[in-house]
């Protein structure tokens, strides 16, 4: 099978778990993408939304209410005709949060384990050897065949677990956060390399994660996943830059809302005047069509703001809050403020070129353009991320 030509079509998926009292207790509703051979495709949002259902759906090991999935020629699920091809048939490899290594085996014999126990395969012992050495080759762990699973370090676990996973060149790749158990630099240097490893064997790759970071990073195209719902999908600049709603804007990283009210219905892309609950009024980017009667969030990332003593000129323009610092915390390249706007406090971040110090009155000046107008629905759901 080559997984280089596979277009993976998932087309209304569904899998709901159900309480005691038959109302929904998570899962995944209905779901569709389309991912063109060699996507990295991730799967982002806060515990329990159902991205780990979606992931294990794809694998075989739920088995989905509704929908159809297939590989390139080949349907994996079929809700309407009752077709349900199991996981040891899918040729999918697969990387667990626990990389699942084996304590008691080398590391050759844990990444050709999938190659033995497939009996179907036919495959000598020196073809075994040729497929593990080139996986290890792959993953930059050559020469390390005979050592003991014990003797490894976390990063080098993962790269055995992602080697296994790899070794009987799969027609996708599922990766449930497989660096959740890593330090942070470790964390940096493994997402680099992930995403060269996958670029270099060209497998279509989903992947399962709740840090925003690693998927603005890594991804080709991002879903994010909020209580069973896809909010949104799209690649990691219009997801960041273009949010859907409040939900999305404020899990893709830090941002400051304020609530508003419109006159007039926007159409998407436009620009617009909004009506603060304090009376202000701010000039806004509208990202997607938001209606008169709908709530708006304005958010405004910390970093687009820039701070000035009260009263300053504002050569460029724009929108102008005025308000009081509240606190400030020197963090080397950036200098993080609290400032306090009526009953808001807002978030600033920039360079600690000009300190304010607490109780200072501060203009608070940012761009219509960095000022994004956004329905505020399902907002209330925000802080679930764990």
């Amino acid at each position: 099978m080559d997984s280089q030509n596979l277009t993976l079509v998932v087309d209304g998926l569904s899998k709901l778990y159900w309480t005691k009292s038959r109302t929904p207790g998570g899962g995944i509703q209905p779901i569709s993408f389309t991912l063109e051979p060699g996507t990295f495709f991730t799967l982002l949002g806060p515990s329990g939304c159902g991205k780990t259902t979606t992931l294990r759906c794809l694998a075989g090991l739920e088995h989905p209410d509704v929908g159809r999935l297939s590989l390139g020629g080949t349907t994996f699920f079929d809700g309407e005709a009752g077709d349900h091809v199991p996981l040891n048939k899918r040729n999918i490899g697969m990387v667990f949060q626990s990389y699942a290594i084996w304590p008691h085996m080398t590391v050759f014999e844990n990444v050709a384990f999938p190659l033995r126990v497939r009996k179907e395969l036919k495959l000598s012992g020196e073809e075994i050897r040729q497929m593990v050495t080139q996986a290890l080759t792959t993953v930059g762990l050559a020469g390390y065949e005979s050592r003991s699973a014990t003797q490894l370090s976390g990063g080098q676990q993962q790269r055995v677990a992602l080697a296994r996973a790899i070794v009987r060149k799969p027609g996708l790749l599922l990766l449930d956060e497989p660096l959740s158990n890593l330090d942070a630099r470790l964390r940096d240097e493994m997402r680099n390399e992930l995403k060269r490893l996958q670029k270099q064997i060209g497998i279509t790759t989903i992947y399962v994660t709740h840090d925003q970071v690693e998927a603005l990073e890594m991804s080709d195209v991002i879903a994010v996943i909020n209580a069973g719902q896809v909010e949104q999908m799209g690649s990691p600049r219009d997801v960041y830059d273009r949010p859907a709603n409040a939900f999305v804007a404020n899990f893709m990283g830090a941002t400051n809302f304020l609530s508003a009210r419109l006159s007039a219905d926007q159409p998407a892309d436009s620009r617009g005047t909004v009506a603060l609950d304090t009376g202000e009024t701010l000039d806004v980017w509208f990202p997607h069509a938001v209606r008169r009667t709908d709530r708006i969030a304005v958010s405004m990332r910390p970093d687009v703001i820039r701070l000035a003593a009260a009263g300053s000129d504002n050569p460029e323009g724009g929108n102008r809050l005025t308000g009081t610092v509240v606190s400030s915390g020197f963090m080397g390249n950036i200098e993080r403020y609290s400032v306090k706007v009526g009953d808001e406090i807002i978030q600033v971040h920039q360079a600690p070129d000009a300190h304010f110090d607490s109780g200072s009155r501060v203009d608070l000046l940012f761009r219509p353009e960095r000022t994004l107008g956004l329905l505020e629905n399902r907002a209330e759901v925000v802080g679930a991320a764990a």
